[in-house]
């Protein structure tokens, strides 16, 4: 069998193909058959094809054209519809390791499996690199190769470092990640292709950790594999993720003329620590270890609410303290679970009615009677009552307080001021299921930079509902945080007293602006009498 090669990216021109057709005339020297290979065959000229159709619709006798392509989309249809097409597949890292293997033996190489799989990774699915890169390796190294000389000749990084990365983020060890950015310098290699072996790396993590085992084409050595199943289950898959973006910022500014030793650490210690980082997803992740020290399960308060709804309701004066009085008034006349159902509006009618039903004459027993009927309709439905309104009766204010520290950690350091705006402020009451933030009544400064800061709202609003399991809205109000947060009207020397202490102002008696407006009365008759003389002559003209 005769094999002709011919690259298609530099014979694509019409001369080509009518040499090409010139050739393809002749017999064959060895074999019954002649195979012409075109590679690169979506680099032809139009033209080149309109010249080769005829040749490819009726072919002589024995000869076999394979038109080898990448982009088989930019073939002319003309073309395709004459062709048989054969998709093929890249090659696994283990079907490149078993074809090393058999070249090595062959050629009585000494190599490890563990270079083998190096090299394998590397040729990333092409057989042509992987032979390639042995062949360099016998030049460089003689008949033995071990995985340093791989390393060496590829210049890619250990992955004993790679493994070790990996382990510090998902450690939180920002120290741990820049001890293993200094050892990936000290080795002399690029630490762009560090940086993409880091890349590679994670998102091996990442897809063995989403499919839940190591898939065939990830697979290298059982060492090796068993080894990346185990990291994948202790590093986070968002971890992991936010690694991949980080990196890929890192590489487009590397090419763009940054420093590389620079970015690989900025994007380790990003990945390990995110407090540092402002974005998003380091956000998130902050979150979800505030969710993971606070036991995990966010949403398990909210649950065990309903049964000690009333002690909130009756512990908060400040909610409504003029509210507050009747129920706790009603509760001796009905059973001691009735406080639930006494917060309704519509049950306190119904409890004075128990009082005349042992006594009731011939004319009112109906009226009792009709008055006693909701009383055993009320009584089965206290815990049904919170469902109305869920949110406000399943968060209190209670609960708000005492994540309210964990809420300001979850600010990020580029909003410092809106930090220190909401630590002069306090949760005072659930109103509604809203929550409502109060500031000091002189602090309205501090209120509108919380109020109309969008992002600032939206953090403490993700953070309320990881937290408490249930979306809260935020009012902010100024009020007297010495005093109970309904608004006291204040007398009219003591509003007076209250402006001068805030403003610095001194208050201006009576008898001065009275005396003022009579010199002023004054200098006004004076000046009367000129305008009168200066206007004499007008009359007596014509």
């Amino acid at each position: 069998m005769d094999v002709i090669e011919m690259d298609g990216a530099s014979h694509n021109s019409v001369d080509d193909i009518r040499e090409l057709r010139e050739s393809v005339a002749y017999a064959p020297v060895s074999g019954r058959s002649k195979v012409y290979i075109i590679d690169e065959a979506q680099m032809l000229t139009p033209q080149a094809w309109n010249a080769f159709l005829k040749t490819l619709e009726e072919p002589p006798p024995n000869t076999i054209f394979v038109l080898a392509t990448t982009e088989p989309q930019k073939i002319l249809d003309t073309v395709v519809d004459r062709c048989h097409r054969f998709d093929f597949g890249r090659p696994t890292v283990e079907q490149l390791t078993v074809v090393l293997q058999r070249v090595a033996q062959s050629e009585s190489i000494e190599i490890s499996p563990d270079a083998l799989a190096l090299i394998a990774r590397h040729a990333t699915g092409s057989f042509r690199d992987a032979l390639g890169t042995l062949e360099q390796l016998v030049t460089y190294t003689g008949s033995s190769i071990a995985v340093e000389d791989v390393l060496a000749v590829l210049g890619v990084a250990d992955d004993d470092l790679l493994f070790g990365a990996l382990d510090a983020i998902a450690a939180h060890d920002a120290r741990a990640s820049l001890e293993i950015a200094a050892r990936l310098a000290e080795t002399g290699r690029d630490l762009q292709i560090a940086a993409r072996d880091l890349e590679v790396h994670a998102r091996e993590l990442l897809v063995v950790g989403t499919l839940g085992g190591v898939p065939s084409e990830l697979r290298v050595t059982p060492d090796r594999d068993a080894r990346l199943a185990e990291q994948a289950e202790r590093v986070d898959e968002a971890d992991a993720v936010r690694l991949l973006d980080l990196l890929g910022v890192a590489m487009r500014a590397i090419r763009d003329g940054a420093d590389p030793r620079t970015q690989l650490e900025l994007s380790l210690v990003k990945a390990a620590t995110p407090e540092v980082d402002a974005s998003t997803k380091a956000l998130l992740a902050r979150i979800a270890r505030l969710e993971a020290a606070l036991g995990g399960a966010p949403a398990a308060p909210p649950a065990a609410t309903p049964p000690a709804a009333a002690p909130p309701a009756a512990a908060a004066p400040a909610a409504a303290p003029a509210e507050a009085a009747p129920a706790l008034a009603a509760a001796p006349s009905v059973e001691p679970e009735a406080p639930l159902a006494a917060e309704p509006p519509a049950a306190t009618p119904v409890q004075p009615a128990d009082p005349p039903a042992p006594a009731t004459p011939a004319g009112s027993a109906a009226v009792a009677a009709a008055a006693a009927q909701p009383e055993p309709a009320d009584a089965p439905e206290p815990e049904l009552a919170p469902q109305p309104s869920a949110a406000a009766v399943a968060v209190t204010i209670e609960q708000v307080a005492e994540i309210w520290p964990a809420v300001l950690e979850t600010i990020s350091p580029d909003q410092s001021m809106v930090c220190a705006a909401l630590a002069r402020a306090q949760p005072v009451e659930m109103r509604a299921g809203n929550l409502v933030v109060a500031f000091a009544e002189d602090d309205s400064f501090n209120r509108r930079m919380v109020a109309d800061n969008a992002d600032a709202r939206t953090v403490i609003g993700l953070a309320l509902e990881s937290l408490l399991g249930v979306r809260v809205k935020i009012e902010y109000e100024l009020r007297d945080l010495g005093t109970a947060p309904e608004a006291q009207e204040l007398a009219g020397d003591e509003l007076v007293d209250r402006l001068l202490e805030t403003f610095d102002a001194e208050e201006i008696t009576a008898p001065p602006a009275a005396a003022s407006t009579a010199g002023a009365d004054d200098e006004a008759e004076v000046e009367q009498p000129d305008f009168a003389d200066d206007g004499d002559p007008g009359p007596e003209g014509p």
